[in-house]
């Protein structure tokens, strides 16, 4: 009699202390905070100032092109904020001193750690497409470019190493560029946007600006660029107007 007894308050015992499924669940969802999704890592990488050399020789620049200018030809696509542009040259064209210019004096530098991920031929010269190690999904393009000895598809980059030089077969500029490759299409951006302080003080001092390099996209929708023909499919913009560049101060004359 004493051992059902027994058994009997050791099952009552077993059931008050080990909850059901249903209360397991009632206890986990009360208790357990809900779980976010994953944060996008593009979305992190978008606010990241990761150019933290300059890609340039600022002495050896006279001038160079504002983002979404109507110089040269149409290279536009989604800007940062998903919105289709079109008709326009979201990049930057650098023109030399004049004295540079047909020489392999024009020097190019790594804006940041990161890999070669591609080296296209883009006469004259090459275009040398570097990832950033802190936002993979960033590339920095140069065009018109000569690779220098070891920089190569592959090639890892330290900030502020030299990768080569402008083509001396250029006519009066090279160009570069900021992209961002990902799930959601290309993305065009200007590097001013993801400069570093230093680097934005070192052309503030030179007297360039994002106020005054980056022409925003409701004023070039309210001027579009003027079209006369195309070349390799792209759009090819009326004229070569100074009001596309800012003219850097302080200058080596």
């Amino acid at each position: 009699m004493n051992k059902a007894v027994l058994i009997i308050f050791c099952i009552f015992l077993l059931s008050c202390t080990n909850p059901s499924d249903n209360q397991l669940e009632t206890v986990l969802t009360e208790d357990t905070p809900p779980q976010e999704s994953p944060a996008d890592p593009l979305v992190a990488e978008d606010g990241l100032r990761f150019i933290i050399a300059n890609p340039l020789d600022l002495s050896q620049i006279q001038r160079m092109s504002t983002f979404r200018s109507c110089i040269g030809h149409d290279y536009s696509g989604l800007n940062t904020d998903g919105e289709k542009e079109t008709l326009r040259s979201m990049k930057h064209y650098l023109e030399p001193l004049p004295p540079l210019i047909g020489t392999d004096q024009i020097k190019i530098f790594a804006p940041f750690d990161g890999k070669v991920v591609e080296i296209l031929d883009g006469p004259p010269g090459k275009g040398i497409y570097i990832s950033a190690k802190a936002a993979p999904s960033w590339k920095f393009i140069f065009f018109h470019v000569i690779p220098a000895a070891g920089i190569e598809e592959g090639a890892l980059v330290q900030a502020g190493e030299q990768l080569g030089i402008v083509s001396g077969d250029i006519h009066s500029n090279f160009d570069f560029a900021l992209k961002q490759f990902s799930w959601k299409g290309q993305v065009f951006a200007s590097p001013f946007m993801h400069m570093a302080d230093s680097i934005l003080e070192e052309y503030a001092a030179n007297g360039v600006t994002p106020e005054n390099i980056i022409f925003s996209k409701e004023a070039r929708d309210a001027e579009p660029c003027l079209v006369e023909g195309t070349k390799n499919g792209d759009a090819l913009f009326v004229g070569y107007r100074d009001e596309d560049f800012v003219t850097l101060s302080g200058l080596k004359q």
